[in-house]
Order: C-alpha cells, then sequence, then structure tokens
C-alpha cells in the first residue's frame, strides 16, 4: 500500500518538473519573441535569455552556412568533373583518329617506297612486265605458294617467272582468268639453274621448305666462298640470266661424296612480299650485267 502511495507521488512530482519546465521554456521564448519585435531596450532578463539562445543561433547559423557552401562547393566539383570526363573522352577519341592518319600516312610511305623499289627493278629488267599484288597464301608445305591478283586476262602464262625488287620469288604454276597462283622459289618442288657469281661454277638450287634454299652438284673442287652471291643460270629459257637469288650462308664439306653441300639465304625476304613482276615469257632474253643489288 506504501509502495503504491510512493509511486503516485514520484508520478505527480515528475509531471509537475515536466509541466513547470515547459512553462518556463516558452516562457523565455515568448519573452524573446516579444523584446526582439518589440523595444530596443534590453533589460537584465533580456540580456541573459540573449546570452543563452545566441550561441544556439550562431551554431545553427554556422551548420546552416557551412551545409550551404559544401553543397555549392560539391555541385561545383560535380560540374568540373563531367567536364573532364568529356574532354578527356575528345581528347582520346582525337588522339585516336591522329594515330589512325598517322598510321596511314606511315603504310603510304612504306607501299610508295616498296613499288619505286619494284619500278627501279623493273627499268633494269628492260622486258615487258606484269605488276600483280598478293592477294592469299597457300598452306600446304609441298606447294608452298601465293595468290596473286593477274590471270590469264593479264595475258600471264603458266611458267612465267615472278619477280620482286630483291629477287627471284618463283614461277607461275597455275592460274584462272583473273588470278593466278606462284610456286615459291623456297617451296620444295622448286628447282632453278643458278650459277655462283664470282666462280662461274652452276649448281641447281632447291627449295627447302623453310626460308633457305639447298644448293646442289658444285664439287668439292670448286671454289666455294660464304657471302658468294648466286644468280639465275638463263639455262632452259625460264628466267633470265643475272637475276639475283641469294647469297652463300653456309657450307658444309663432308669426308665422303663429290659435291658441297651449300645453304643459301634468299635474297627476298618472303614474308614480307607484296607486290610482284611477272616477266612475260615469250619475250624472255638474256640479261646482262643485272648481278645483286
Amino acid at each position: 500500500m506504501r509502495n503504491k502511495i510512493t509511486r503516485k507521488r514520484s508520478s505527480r512530482v515528475g509531471l509537475f518538473r515536466v509541466v513547470i519546465l515547459a512553462g518556463l521554456l516558452l516562457t523565455l521564448a515568448f519573452i524573446f519573441l516579444v523584446s526582439t519585435l518589440g523595444s530596443q531596450k534590453f533589460g537584465s532578463f533580456h540580456k541573459l535569455v540573449l546570452e543563452v539562445v545566441a550561441p544556439l543561433q550562431k551554431v545553427v547559423t554556422s551548420g546552416s552556412s557551412y551545409v550551404s557552401t559544401f553543397k555549392s562547393e560539391y555541385l561545383d566539383i560535380l560540374q568540373d568533373t563531367l567536364k573532364l570526363r568529356e574532354e578527356n573522352k575528345r581528347l582520346v577519341q582525337q588522339l585516336q583518329e591522329n594515330e589512325a592518319i598517322l598510321n596511314k600516312s606511315r603504310e603510304a610511305l612504306a607501299t610508295n617506297a616498296s613499288l619505286r623499289k619494284l619500278l627501279e627493278f623493273k627499268s633494269r629488267v628492260g622486258q615487258p612486265v606484269i605488276a600483280a599484288t598478293i592477294i592469299g597464301k597457300d598452306p600446304s608445305a609441298w606447294f608452298r605458294s601465293v595468290i596473286i591478283d593477274q590471270g590469264s586476262n593479264s595475258g600471264i602464262m603458266k611458267g612465267n617467272p615472278v619477280v620482286s625488287s630483291d629477287g627471284v620469288v618463283g614461277q607461275i604454276f597455275t592460274l584462272s582468268p583473273n588470278y593466278s597462283k606462284v610456286l615459291l622459289a623456297i617451296a620444295p618442288s622448286s628447282a632453278i639453274d643458278v650459277l655462283l657469281q664470282k666462280s662461274r661454277v652452276r649448281g641447281i638450287l632447291k627449295g627447302t621448305g623453310t626460308l633457305t634454299y639447298r644448293l646442289e652438284y658444285i664439287l668439292k673442287t670448286a671454289e666455294v666462298e660464304e657471302g658468294e652471291h648466286v644468280v639465275t643460270a638463263g639455262y632452259g629459257g625460264v628466267f633470265p640470266t643475272g637475276l639475283p637469288v641469294g647469297v652463300v650462308s653456309k657450307i658444309i664439306k663432308k669426308p665422303r661424296g663429290m659435291f658441297h653441300e651449300i645453304e643459301v639465304t634468299p635474297s627476298v625476304d618472303y614474308q614480307t612480299l607484296e607486290n610482284l613482276l611477272i616477266i612475260e615469257q615469250q619475250n624472255l632474253t638474256e640479261l646482262k650485267h643485272m648481278g645483286p643489288r
């Protein structure tokens, strides 16, 4: 019973305190409002209220100002970031366009240099030729060949010799009206009559299926040196005399046998071939003083 009475008294006291505190706050707010809107004279109580309320207002005002400033700066940074992204995107696109133009210019210069070199070789050949471009390659190991964009409609015939600005490439071995296949001289099925330019010793140059030739039927009594140039012999009426073929790169002297075993490095870079010349066979004659480049 006493506990219930005590609880009731405590509840009443707490409620009374809340009412008193709320009334006090309302009174202070009312006085401050009246003093602000009314007389400009401040009494001691007004000053006390001002001292209490002013710091709170200062904190609120500073916070609002900070939030406003932060918001403005954030928006400015966001706009600057978007502008930088757009500018970066534009610069990347411009760089890509410039690189594409530069690549085209380089390709044009390389093509021009290749064609100029081919024209110089054409003038040295002094025979009717047909210009052609490689458009494909045959993956066969035995018949290593390339496809060119000229055929029988251009006057090409089977067996026509094919050269580049650096020397012998191969022969036409099959053709259609508008396209032809060139059997490369490095194909294992290829064989060309050649001469060692210095000693004038004749041999047969055969392809190995790799980027080298094998020179056969050179007697051991013949003097052969590494670095000696190999040119076409002109026998058989296929290749004219004196076209560059390659350079002796290795001589293997075996104790048995009659012939040297000689490796020849092609004068033509088969990995970078693009533009070719087909020499018209019906007009082939010996070419003198050609020699290697």
